[in-house]
């Protein structure tokens, strides 16, 4: 997580992931993944 302050961010130091958070996490990355492919596989980028 960050935070935010005047258009600055900041990276959120020191925070533990556990299984259920780091299961959460690697889900949200693999379809972020599958949506960035396939819109580029509509040559939208």
């Amino acid at each position: 997580p960050v935070t935010t302050e005047n258009g600055t961010y900041k990276i959120v130091q020191g925070l533990e992931i556990n299984d259920f958070s780091r299961a959460r996490i690697d889900a949200s990355v693999q379809e972020l993944a599958e949506e960035r492919d396939a819109v580029r596989a509509l040559g939208l980028i």
